[in-house]
């Protein structure tokens, strides 16, 4: 929630709402007083809801938001706000709704995001925020450009996955969701502009676009990683996520703070991948510069043609296309590319992307968020290359309940490059978890034929698990702990029960009996 500030009058929302086509007067009750006042955030969470404060009605997928009005009158709700259905329920509550102004919208997840924007003031419009999305990649892409942004003399705070910075200080991110609620955003947003940064980097998902969480930024300028299949239990359809991500292109207009910097509006696409075409003709229908980068055979970035020598910490080529994205944008900028580059060189990484957990031990352990089929194609690209000579990937993972379904069969597919696997729980959620171990172990078997029984494990206590596959190591081995990541909690039937990979890894060394000779 966003920190204490003067109230700010309703008429002024109100105003807003109506200018961007959202408001239905007609359907509104109790606005024509003048001065009626706002005094704390706006919220669509009626647990949340505080005094003087706004509730945004909104019709999810479980329940309907108006239904919790009454819960948010009783907090002290000063102002509501729904769609025309949810309003015929409000009123129904009687002579309680009818004391507070009511404003009927066409689009109350809009509404909840513009509002949002407008309590903290649009501090987006004070900063210039880069949206980096795709399918895989995100976090780290945006860890690099926020370091190489503020090494480059645009000091820039991030929100992403796995942290937040603000004012060069990061924070850890305790919740499973990457692109918050348009209250918890905007109000980050706020946070970052009072620091003293001048830009953001937003780690930008499908959900994000999609939902209406990002609908009151206007970008300065975007990256996509990747594109592949994913996210179909909220979409539906890969043309339905593509449409989603492409929502980007349309919000990259430039801010306020970016137009005065002369920060020109890009998307920054790498070419080469064949699946990024309709980003880079939409970019172009729209009037917008593709930055294009690409990473060439001998480690070398190419950014828009030029070649840059850059040694970075984080092994695999799928981290050096990351930084490539990142300092295509500097360099489009025409910031400092040599500081960034420094920068960049020196940064170790978000938490949990090839993340190593060294106790001494005569074989790799990493811990990375790998979590969708291409992701761990990738990690397992990156393991692979720590290997010594006739050493075994030995691999930890799973695949998450209440998700799109075919992510289990492309993790199963990509885990049967593993000499050995164990399939964990990774967030069951409310599924039975042994239909997702099912659905991932019959798909690795599939490749793996008649070698599967020996070859894949599963055991759905991921410390079991983890602690199993360090115990099989041998000297020149890697293990890989993909899916979890940085995330701090399991979610299992309604609970989320504290979790960290890389505790857990420890534990499994140390009952080995590493680190050794200290």
């Amino acid at each position: 929630m966003s920190s204490q500030r003067a109230p700010l009058q309703i008429a002024s929302l109100v105003e807003r709402l109506d200018r961007l086509g959202l408001l239905l007067r007609s359907e509104s009750r109790g606005l024509d007083q003048p001065d009626l006042v706002l005094g704390a955030p706006c919220t669509h969470d009626s647990r949340q809801v505080l005094p003087g404060g706004a509730f945004v009605a909104i019709a999810g997928a479980r329940a309907d938001g108006a239904t919790f009005a009454q819960e948010a009158l009783r907090r002290g709700a000063a102002l509501l706000i729904s769609e025309p259905a949810g309003v015929r329920s409000i009123v129904a509550l009687g002579p309680e709704a009818a004391e507070v102004p009511l404003i009927a919208v066409s689009n109350a997840r809009r509404a909840l995001a513009e509002a949002s924007a407008w309590w903290e003031g649009d501090p987006a419009e004070e900063l210039a925020v880069i949206g980096v999305t795709g399918t895989d990649g995100k976090t780290t892409t945006a860890t690099y450009l926020a370091t190489a942004l503020s090494a480059a003399g645009l000091s820039a705070g991030l929100i992403s996955t796995a942290l937040q910075r603000v004012g060069g200080k990061d924070e850890p991110m305790a919740a499973h969701q990457t692109t918050p609620e348009a209250p918890a955003l905007q109000a980050q947003l706020r946070k970052i502009a009072a620091a003293g940064d001048r830009a953001a980097v937003l780690e930008t998902t499908s959900h994000g676009l999609a939902l209406d969480r990002v609908a009151a930024i206007n970008y300065a300028a975007g990256i996509v990683t990747n594109f592949t299949s994913d996210h179909l239990d909220l979409h539906g359809t890969v043309e339905e996520y593509r449409k989603a991500k492409l929502l980007l292109v349309d919000r990259v207009r430039g801010s306020v703070a970016s137009k005065a910097a002369q920060l020109e509006p890009l998307m920054v696409i790498r070419r080469a991948d064949p699946a990024l075409a309709p980003f880079v003709a939409a970019a172009e229908g729209a009037g917008i510069r593709v930055v294009d980068f690409d990473v060439a055979e001998d480690g070398v970035l190419l950014l828009d043609g030029e070649r840059h020598k850059v040694t970075l910490r984080m092994p695999g080529r799928i981290n050096a296309l990351n930084a490539a994205a990142a300092l295509a944008l500097v360099a489009a900028w025409k910031l400092p590319l040599d500081a960034a580059i420094a920068a960049v060189s020196a940064e170790p990484g978000p938490p949990g992307r090839s993340e190593a957990v060294d106790a001494g031990q005569p074989f790799k352990v990493i811990v990375d968020f790998a979590h969708t089929g291409p992701s761990l194609t990738a990690a397992i690209g990156v393991a692979r290359s720590l290997l010594a000579a006739g050493g075994r990937l030995l691999l930890v993972t799973g695949a998450a309940g209440e998700r799109d379904p075919g992510r289990r069969s492309a993790v199963g597919r990509a885990a049967s490059a593993a000499e050995l696997i164990w399939i964990a729980d990774e967030d069951p959620r409310g599924e039975d978890p042994n239909v997702i171990a099912a659905a991932i172990r019959d798909a690795a078997g599939e490749l793996l034929g008649a070698s599967a029984s020996e070859r894949i494990t599963v055991l759905h206590d991921r410390r079991a698990a983890i602690a199993a596959a360090i115990s099989a190591a041998a000297p020149g081995d890697v293990v890989l702990l993909a899916g979890k990541g940085h995330e701090r909690t399991i979610e299992r039937g309604g609970v989320d029960e504290p979790w960290d990979e890389v505790v857990a890894a420890r534990e499994a060394l140390t009952s080995l009996g590493y680190p050794q000779g200290t």
